[in-house]
C-alpha cells in the first residue's frame, strides 16, 4: 500500500501516522508539504523513513496574516494548482490512495484526472457562524469580521469535501461539526497518541533551568499559542487566585507568545495577548515559568511533573495537549463544552468546570493541590482512556483498516 499524504505542513497530523504505517505494515508513505513545523517537530526517524517532497507556493504561509480573509478561497486555488504542478514533476509517483488535510481545504481539486486512486479529506473542523470558535468569547469585544469569516474559511473546506471519495475525522465532536448532509461520508479514526513517550514516569528535578524542589507543587498549561480561544487568560485569572491561597505553587506554562486563532490583536493594544493579559491581571511574574515552544521530550517530563493540568478551550479541535497530558497520568481539569466532554468524564477521569467560572475552576484546583491522594485514581483513569481508545496502538489498527477500505473503492 502506497499513500500519499498533503498537508500544508510536516509532520503535523500525518507525519507519526505515517511512520507508524510504514514500520508496523510495510507500507510506502509519500508526502507533499510547504514546510517543516515545530509543531511537533519532525523526528530524525520520520526524517529517515518518510518520502518528503517539498512544494513552492506563494510567498506568505497559506492562511496567514497578511492574506485578506476574503482572498482566502482564491489563494485555495491557487494552492491546488501548485499542487498539482509538484505532482506532475513527480512523475514515479503512484500512490493507492491520496490522504490530505482540510483544516482549510486539502488542495486536491486537480488533482482527480492525475492521479487514479481515492482521495481522502481528513475533515478537522468546520468553523460555525455563533456559539462556538471563533465567537465564544463574548466576554472579549468582537472582531468585525467574526459573523462573516466562517463562509469565508469554510469554502475550501467544502470544496475538497464535496471533490474527495471520503472524509475522517479524529473525534466525533469534529465530525459533528460539518454539515448533517455530509456525515455519512465522513468515518471517525483518531490520529493515535504516543503513548510511549507520553507515560507516566520519573518527576523530573529541573525544567529549563529551574530546579523544582519535590514539595513545590506544579500547574501545567499548554496550548500552541497563548491565545483567548485557548483560554490563556481565564488560566491566568484562576492562577492568580491559587498563587494567593499558596505559595508553593509554580505555573510552568508551554506554547508560543504568539496567537493562532481569532483576533486578539484587535483588542489588545499592539501587545500580545499574553502581555495584554499580564498587564490587566494581578499575578507575581516569578510564580510563572514560561517555556515557549518545546520538543515532545521536554514536553512529556512537564506533564509528568505536573500535580494539575488546566486545558480552558473554548468549543474547538481539542488539543494534542489534553490527549498528552492525559497520557502522562495526569490529573486533569478542562472547561466543560462539548468537545472535551467526549474524552473527559467529571469525576471518573479528569475533572470539568464552567470556561467562565475561574473562581470555581481556582477552588477545584486548591482541593486536588491540598489533597492529591483524592484525584490520584482520575490521573490513572484518563492513563487507562488513552490506552484503551486514543494510543498509537488502538488506533491503528483500525486506520489501517479505513485506508484499506476506502483505497478499493
Amino acid at each position: 500500500m502506497h499513500i500519499l499524504f498533503i498537508h500544508d505542513a510536516f509532520p503535523a497530523q500525518f507525519g507519526r501516522v505515517g511512520l507508524e504505517l510504514t514500520e508496523r505494515y510495510g507500507w510506502q508513505c509519500s508526502y507533499l508539504v510547504r514546510s517543516f513545523t515545530r509543531c511537533p517537530e519532525p523526528s530524525q526517524k520520520m526524517l529517515d523513513s518518510l518520502t518528503i517532497q517539498r512544494y513552492t507556493f506563494g510567498t506568505r504561509p497559506f492562511g496567514s496574516d497578511q492574506t485578506p480573509w476574503p482572498q482566502l478561497y482564491g489563494e485555495y486555488v491557487e494552492q491546488c494548482a501548485a499542487v498539482l504542478n509538484a505532482a506532475r514533476e513527480w512523475p514515479d509517483l503512484r500512490p493507492d490512495l491520496i490522504v490530505a488535510n482540510g483544516g482549510r481545504g486539502a488542495p486536491t481539486l486537480y488533482l482527480a484526472e492525475h492521479f487514479d486512486c481515492p482521495i481522502v479529506t481528513y475533515c478537522e473542523y468546520y468553523f460555525a457562524r455563533s456559539h462556538r470558535d471563533l465567537t465564544y468569547r463574548i466576554d472579549l469585544p468582537p472582531a468585525e469580521p467574526a459573523p462573516f469569516f466562517p463562509r469565508v474559511i469554510n469554502a475550501p473546506t467544502l470544496a475538497s469535501l464535496t471533490t474527495s471519495h471520503a472524509g475522517c475525522a479524529p473525534t466525533h465532536w469534529q465530525k459533528q461539526s460539518f454539515p448533517e448532509r455530509f456525515h455519512h461520508k465522513i468515518e471517525v479514526h483518531f490520529d493515535g497518541v504516543d503513548e510511549q513517550l507520553y507515560a507516566p514516569g520519573q518527576r523530573v528535578s529541573e525544567i529549563a533551568g529551574r530546579t523544582i524542589s519535590p514539595e513545590t507543587k506544579v500547574v501545567t498549561f499548554v496550548a500552541r499559542g497563548m491565545e483567548s480561544m485557548r483560554g490563556f487568560d481565564l488560566f491566568i485569572a484562576a492562577a492568580s487566585r491559587i498563587a494567593q491561597e499558596r505559595s508553593d505553587v509554580l505555573f510552568v506554562v508551554a506554547g508560543d507568545e504568539k496567537a493562532y486563532y481569532g483576533w486578539d490583536s484587535f483588542h489588545a493594544q499592539g501587545k500580545t495577548f499574553q502581555e495584554w493579559t499580564m498587564s490587566r491581571i494581578p499575578c507575581d511574574p516569578s510564580r510563572f515559568l514560561f517555556l515557549g515552544h518545546v520538543s515532545p521530550e521536554t514536553l512529556a517530563d512537564v506533564l509528568r511533573r505536573s500535580d494539575l493540568h488546566l486545558y480552558l478551550s473554548v468549543p474547538f479541535v481539542t488539543s494534542w495537549s489534553l490527549f498528552n497530558a492525559m497520557s502522562t497520568g495526569a490529573v486533569v481539569l478542562a472547561s466543560d463544552i462539548a468537545p472535551v466532554r467526549e474524552i473527559v468524564k467529571h469525576e471518573q477521569n479528569g475533572l470539568l468546570c464552567p470556561l467562565f467560572d475561574t473562581d470555581q475552576m481556582a477552588n477545584l484546583a486548591l482541593d486536588v493541590l491540598a489533597t492529591p491522594a483524592k484525584y490520584a485514581p482520575l490521573g490513572r483513569a484518563a492513563r487507562d482512556t488513552i490506552l484503551s481508545k486514543y494510543s498509537l496502538d488502538a488506533c491503528m489498527p483500525n486506520l489501517k483498516d479505513y485506508y484499506e477500505r476506502v483505497a478499493n473503492l
